[in-house]
């Protein structure tokens, strides 16, 4: 309440602002009464800036976050807007990352309006450099869209930071640091205005699929999909370059799908110009580029969720609708756009991925198999894009499996096959192993676990000979309890588990995953 902000209007006009009375509103979040008064009176919004520096992190957030609101509707201008720079700015690197995440929202936000002097441009540089180099997941992914949001707004500052970026990949061993720079490489090659810039980017990031770590190839061939909306711009040269690279990595097993779709989209743009272009092909561009954000819901009725999906990728009002409706009412809508978000998960910013994690968690618990498949193949490719993540799953897998409820296992599982497809390592599969024994122990979680393994039974192929015993002697454990009711499933595989040791002594397949 306001009351608690103001405390009394003297006989002259005056007015006394009471500090402890705007602390206390602001962890009461009473966001808006403070709001309000921040902006009508300026000795409100200096005592607001003072409360950056409040050794309580709520009160440090909540500061952060009436800022972000004024800004948004227009109420943070002038020397006010220094101000709220200089105080954020040192708040990216506070100890509490709650704070940091909020200050470096303030700051995206903040380079979407621009108008910053040069020297604010360079500390702002700064501040977000030293944020990615840092390498802690969440902050590194948004200071990294901020370096992407900078480098297409001042061209100047452009060539320095990708310059650098590229410099900090080939030099970090961290892929938190790795994945940061390609993120804000390909922030910037979309959003900037600058043809050179675009072709700086996609140049750098073509040279990347020669990198030795897989990480840094699967992330730059998720940065090409993404920069190939903006194909025309994209020099030719550029493009044979790419293909060239791509080529070298088709047999390989982990990238071989991804680099087959992103090289046939590369070829097709290879060979298509302003003056020669498939009938096919310019009807369709022809189609995306004659909607607009108002045709979206009659497209949609009209099933042509294919166009939104392009869309989306061109128009970041169209993709925060399609975000938007993730959360309709109307059930069929909802659907409509996870099956777009499937299409289009690399042209996702952190912001949306971060956004957009909560609704897909929930897909996992639907009864729509369908819903939760294409929910856990989305959530795998976004922790793959954004590490930052891990913390969401790790709840979000604890939360599924901790419930007992068959649906929510079973969405527990799916997400973590497809997790494994994303990033197989012997300690995933060492954990999913020990985690899938637990669960067949269970009576509530023993049916769907068992049809979970059938369905990902070529996953056997990955475990060690041991681990492979192991599940053989739990299986035979289970063999006729429950009066036979899973028999069938657990023979099927029994056998399946005796076929690989077989094919192991005679050498077909590895001896271990």
């Amino acid at each position: 309440m306001l009351g608690l902000t103001l405390l009394a209007v003297l006989k002259g006009g005056d007015i006394i602002i009471d500090k402890g009375g705007i602390r206390k509103d602001l962890l009461a979040w009473h966001l808006k009464d403070v709001k309000a008064l921040a902006e009508q009176y300026d000795k409100a919004f200096r005592i607001l800036l003072e409360l950056l520096r409040d050794e309580n992190p709520h009160v440090r957030t909540n500061v952060i976050q009436v800022l972000v609101d004024m800004l948004s509707e227009g109420k943070l201008e002038g020397e006010r807007k220094k101000l709220a720079l200089e105080g954020v700015l040192e708040l990216v690197k506070d100890d509490d990352e709650r704070v940091a995440l909020k200050a470096l929202e303030f700051i995206n936000a903040l380079l979407e309006t621009g108008g910053l002097s040069d020297e604010e441009y360079d500390r702002v540089t700064d501040a977000l450099k030293d944020v990615v180099k840092s390498g802690v997941p969440i902050l590194g992914e948004y200071a990294a869209e901020g370096l992407g949001k900078l480098g297409a707004k001042v061209v100047k500052i452009a060539y320095k930071i990708i310059h650098w970026l590229f410099s900090l990949i080939g030099s970090s061993k961290k892929r938190e640091v790795q994945g940061a720079a390609i993120t804000a490489l390909t922030e910037m090659a979309m959003k900037t205005e600058d043809r050179k810039v675009l072709n700086e980017i996609f140049e750098g990031v073509a040279d990347l699929l020669a990198h030795p770590d897989p990480y840094v190839v699967e992330r730059a061939l998720y940065s090409i999909e993404r920069m190939l909306s903006r194909e025309k711009e994209i020099s030719t040269r550029n493009k044979l370059k790419a293909i060239t690279r791509i080529k070298e990595l088709k047999g390989d097993v982990k990238l071989g799908l991804k680099a087959s779709q992103v090289l046939e989209k590369l070829e097709k743009s290879a060979v298509a110009s302003e003056e020669f272009i498939s009938e096919t092909e310019a009807r369709k561009k022809l189609e995306v580029t004659q909607y607009s954000i108002d045709d979206v819901e009659r497209l949609l009725d009209a099933g042509k969720t294919e166009i939104v999906a392009e869309m989306a990728k061109l128009d970041p009002e169209v993709m925060d609708k399609v975000l938007n409706m993730l959360e309709s009412e109307d059930y069929s809508r909802r659907l409509d756009a996870l099956w777009i978000v499937a299409r289009i998960t690399s042209h996702l910013t952190p912001s949306d991925a971060y956004r957009i994690l909560p609704v897909l968690g929930d897909f996992l618990k639907s009864k729509n198999p369908w819903a939760r498949e294409t929910a856990a193949r989305v959530l795998a490719d976004i922790y793959a894009l954004y590490p930052g993540t891990s913390k969401f799953f790790s709840s979000l897998l604890e939360t599924l499996l901790k419930s007992g409820k068959e649906r929510d296992v079973e969405g527990a599982i799916e997400l973590m096959a497809r997790l494994s497809d994303k990033i197989s390592s012997r300690e995933m599969l060492s954990g999913m192993f020990k985690l899938i024994l637990k669960l067949l122990d269970d009576k509530k979680t023993r049916g769907v676990t068992l049809k979970a393994i059938a369905r990902e039974a070529q996953k056997l192929l990955d475990l060690d000979t041991e681990s492979l015993f192991e599940l053989k002697d739990k299986l035979k454990e289970l063999y006729g309890t429950e009066g036979g009711k899973y028999d069938e499933i657990i023979a099927g595989l029994i056998d399946v588990i005796d076929d690989i040791l077989k094919m192991r002594r005679q050498g077909i397949v590895p001896t271990s995953g």
